[in-house]
Formats: C-alpha cells, structure tokens, sequence
C-alpha cells in the first residue's frame, strides 16, 4: 500500500508541471511567427495530455480514481510515473534543450539559479522512489521559476522544435495506453466529437498540423491514426465551404445493366458495367444507387454537391463508398443516380474478352436484411463486429456533419435540415463478395463468400429532400413516422441504428417480430421497445451489447439530444469492450 501511495503522490505531483511545461514551450514557440503550424501541434499534444487526464474524472476525485487503478495495476501505474518523469526532465532540463534549438538570449536576474537535471535517468525502480522524485520535483520547480524570467531565442530557423514535438507525442502515445479500457476507448473514440465545431480557419490550419503528424511519426498506428484525423478534417472542411468542381456525368449508355444486377427486389440500387472508363477499352463494375423524386426543383445540385463529397478521401472506418460521379437518365427514365465504386477486388480485373452477361453473380453484393434472412445465424464475434463497424461509421458521419445537412436547402438551419440520407436500415448495409472474382464460369452456380468484416452504408437512393412520397417503416424514428416532413436530428439516424442492432442481436427482422402493422406507429415502437427490454437479449448478446441496444431505441421517446457525439463516443466505447 505504501508503495501505491508513494507512486499516486509522485504522479500527481509531476501532472502540473507538464501542463506548465507545455505552456513555457507554446510561449516561446509562438514569438516566431513562421512557426505557426508548430504552436498549432504544441496546442494539440497538451490538448491530448489534459484529455489523458480527464479520464481520471474531475479534478477533485482525479486521485482516488487512479489510486484504484494503481492498486489493481502497480506496473502500469509505475509505469505512467516514469513517463511523466521522463517528460518532465523533457521541458524542464534548461542545458537539453539546446539540442532543440532553444537557446537563452536573455536571464533576467532572479534569485533562484539553474538547477541540473543531468542525474535524473528514470531507468530503474529506486530512481522513482519518493525521495528521488521529490528533490527532482523541487528542481523542475526552481528551473520553472528561471525559465519564466529568461528569454529564449530559437536558432536554426527552430528547425529543432519539430523533434521537441516529436518527443511530446511519443509521450502522449505512452500515455494513452494507460488507464481503465474503457476509458481508453473513450479517449479514442472522442478525437473527432469537437470537429463539428470547427470552421475555416481552424480547419485549414489543423489539417496542416496533422498531416504533418501523419507524415514525421515513426510509428505505424499513430501516423494511420492522424492520417485518418486529416481526413476528417477535410471532409469537414468540404463539408462547409463545398467539394471544388462538378462530378463527371454519365449517360444511360455508359453502362450496361439487367434485371438480374439489381441490389434489392425494389430496384433501387443496381450494380452494373462502366465502360470506357477512366479510358476507352477500360471497363468497371459500378454501384448504382437511384435517387427519388430526381425531378424536384433544386435536387440534381444537391445530388451533385453529395457526389463530389463522397469523393473526398475518407477513413475506412465511415464504411462509405466513394463515387465516380452521377448517372443522368432523365429524359429516358426520369432518375438520376450515385454512381459508387464497389471495393477494387469487385470493380476491377474483368475477364478479357467480356463474357456474356458481362457481371457474374460473384460480384454481386448482399444486404444485411437479405443475410438475416438467409443465413441461420452469424457466430457472436462476427456480429460483435458488424455492430463495431456500424456504430463507429454513424459516429464518424456526425462528427463531421456533413452527410445529411450538407445537401440540404440553404435556408434550414443547422441540424434541422432534411436529408437526401435516409436513416440507417439494414437494407442499406452492404457486404461484397471475398477475394479475387473469377467470371469465366459464371455459367455455373456462384458460391460467393463475403467479407463480413466490411460492411458499408449506403442508402442515398431511399431519401428526397423534400420529404415527398416518402414511405417510412418501423427503422424510421417515431417522429419521423408521424411527420415525414419533420426537421432531421441525429438522434433518427442513432434511433435507426438501434433497431438495426437490434436485429443483429436476434438475428431475425423487426417486421418478422412485430408480424403485421398495428395500425399504431405509437404501438408498434412500443413493441420494438420491449424487444429490446427483454431479459433473455442480455443472454443472447451479452449486457453491455444490450445496453448499448436500449439506449439507442430509447430514444424514440426523445425529441431532441443534448450532444449526439457524446452519446456516439459512448455507445462506441462501451461496444468496443465486447469480444467473444
């Protein structure tokens, strides 16, 4: 216990004078206005500190919860001490940082001298005993006060700065695999919830820090982690100031389709054959999702204007496809269409020549509900996945905020406006088929395995706009069904996502549940409510899957959700602890 005791005491005594040592660093830094990206990441790193911080909980309680998990995990914990000892001596060791390029222009005199931190390795467990971390403490303390009265210069251009910052976030990365898992996933999930509020400038100069992130990161994960923070960035950025340049249209006779290529009994999507494209001689396969009610006053730019954004580089984790362009087929049938790019093992390597028939039923994909249907059920790890999947791609689509009201008439206003998206239903989660495609034996029955590890969403055929002629069925938010013309709020598309989770976790279909329209949209939530209610979901799935389940179809009894990325980070966080 004394040991224990000893480690919460040294790391909460080294936690203040990191924040400190982040702000003397931004100070200097930002004297040099060439140096403005650098500030900007300086900015984020101790941004990521405080957030490590706060998984502790509010400052009042912060120690007693780490002092539980020090007591479950004393490694770890020794562990979190000698990282903030480590950065410590990083901030505070005046004579190292001259190897950074900080060099001392001016001491304004001061009574406290220069303290040296040279003895101070951290290697060993007794260089952390309470003792040796409080005389160096008291050091960093004295040399804090100095730093405050000299005034630093940076040589080289500050060319040293970027491996100072290169330091703070392999500090950080340490960090952040400390804590409860929870938390953790907390911690992760959440990078992107305050992007939603970011404009213009603030987007310019983030997608600047972080591409640089991306870019001078030796390690693998982190850099694909801020890869994936430049990307949404972007997409925000597009998302407000529009993606630059109109989409490449396409005529009906682009493109050879049949029946047999439809996506659903409904015709709504259908998959087909590109021609000649990106040049003559080379051919696709493509997805084509038809839009409703394309002859509507203002939709072709709206349907444009969604087309280019969906071409802007994304994650792999929003489990969007990207776009080739539209199809215009107005004069001969009246529609206009998304023209989507399946994965590349789909859209790609077709036999030469082209069979009859030009597609095989191998590269045809299958729907959530189609798999439901037709499958007896899915090993619980798979689901737990899909679930996974889902769940981040809706939470990563309202980070940016773009996929519904970016396509929206100008005059709504922010987060009521209607969407071309309808909400998520498992009609509109795709699965494509597994591995390289052979077409040559398309003649003969196809056994297609799918990759049930990638789902995407898609759906932009099932929405208008405008609201009109729009048939709403039990995934649709209660709200909703009552008033198709009702202003959008995230919490439909979360409500949706519940009942889609909802039938993962049964592995049978709401309408199969509810058997016959009641008449009631009131009642027939009710029955989807006590669906997921039910003791026996918990044994099926598990608690924490169930929960998640509950919360999500417990808001069809809301109108309105304080903060939809919060709840995203939550129910995101509390999935990813399910494994089987």
């Amino acid at each position: 216990m004394a040991e224990v005791a000893n480690i919460v005491a040294g790391v909460f005594q080294l936690i203040p004078l990191c924040n400190a040592g982040f702000v003397l660093i931004k100070d200097v830094v930002q004297l040099e206005q060439k140096l403005s990206e650098q500030r900007i990441r300086i900015q984020n790193h101790q941004n990521n500190f405080r957030s490590w911080c706060e998984i502790w909980g509010p400052s009042e309680t912060r120690e007693r919860k780490f002092k539980h998990y020090a007591q479950d995990n004393p490694v770890s914990a020794k562990a979190v001490l000698r990282q903030l000892a480590l950065n410590s001596r990083l901030f505070f060791d005046i004579k190292g940082l001259d190897r950074y390029g900080f060099e001392i222009k001016k001491l304004i005199p001061t009574d406290h001298r220069i303290q040296h931190l040279d003895d101070f390795h951290f290697e060993t467990n007794a260089d952390l005993d309470p003792q040796n971390i409080n005389r160096f403490e008291a050091k960093c303390n004295t040399n804090l006060l100095v730093m405050r009265r000299i005034q630093f210069s940076l040589v080289s251009g500050g060319k040293g700065v970027d491996e100072l910052i290169a330091r703070f976030r392999e500090f950080n990365e340490v960090l952040w695999g400390y804590g409860q898992p929870l938390e953790l996933a907390r911690l992760n999930k959440g990078i992107y919830d305050n992007l939603n509020q970011l404009t213009g400038d603030q987007l310019d100069k983030l997608l600047a820090a972080y591409t640089r992130e991306s870019e001078t990161s030796r390690d693998s994960v982190s850099a694909g982690n801020y890869r994936s923070l430049a990307k949404m960035i972007n997409l925000r950025a597009h998302a407000i100031q529009g993606a630059p340049g109109r989409p490449h249209v396409f005529g009906a006779s682009s493109f050879h389709m049949t029946d047999n290529y439809r996506v659903d009994s409904r015709g709504t999507s259908t998959m087909a054959l590109l021609y000649d494209y990106p040049k003559k001689g080379d051919h696709r396969v493509a997805l084509i999702e038809w839009v409703q009610n394309a002859q509507v006053s203002g939709k072709r730019r709206e349907i444009e204007k969604l087309a280019l954004l969906l071409n802007v580089p994304k994650p792999d984790e929003m489990s969007m496809l990207d776009s080739y362009g539209i199809l215009d087929d107005l004069q001969r049938t009246n529609r206009l269409g998304f023209v989507l790019k399946p994965p590349i093992n789909i859209r790609t390597n077709l036999p030469q020549p082209l069979p009859p028939g030009a597609i095989s039923e191998r590269r045809m994909p299958i729907n959530l509900r189609q798999l439901i249907k037709t499958r007896d059920g899915l090993d619980l790890g798979v689901r737990f996945d899909i679930a996974k999947k889902l769940v981040d791609a809706v939470h990563m689509m309202h980070a940016v905020d773009w996929a519904h009201k970016y396509v929206a008439p100008s005059h709504f206003k922010p987060d009521t406006a209607n969407r071309l998206h309808r909400n998520i239903r498992p009609n509109n989660i795709l699965f494509f088929p597994l591995g390289s495609i052979g077409d040559e034996s398309s003649t003969q029955a196809a056994h297609r395995v799918f990759d049930l590890s990638s789902p995407f969403i898609a759906g932009y055929s099932n929405g208008a706009a405008s609201g009109i002629n729009l048939k709403l069925d039990y995934y649709e938010h209660p709200a909703r069904r009552n008033d198709p013309q009702i202003a959008y709020r995230r919490l439909y598309d979360l409500y949706s996502l519940g009942c889609v989770l909802l039938e993962l976790a049964l592995w049978t279909t709401i309408d199969k549940q509810i058997e016959h329209d009641p008449g009631s949209r009131e009642a027939s939530y009710k029955v989807i409510r006590a669906l997921s209610l039910k003791p026996t979901l918990d044994r099926m799935v598990g608690k924490i899957f169930a929960d998640v389940i509950r919360d999500c179809i417990a808001l069809g009894e809301k109108s309105s959700l304080d903060n939809p990325a919060k709840f995203g980070t939550d129910i995101a966080s509390r999935l990813a602890q399910c494994v089987a």
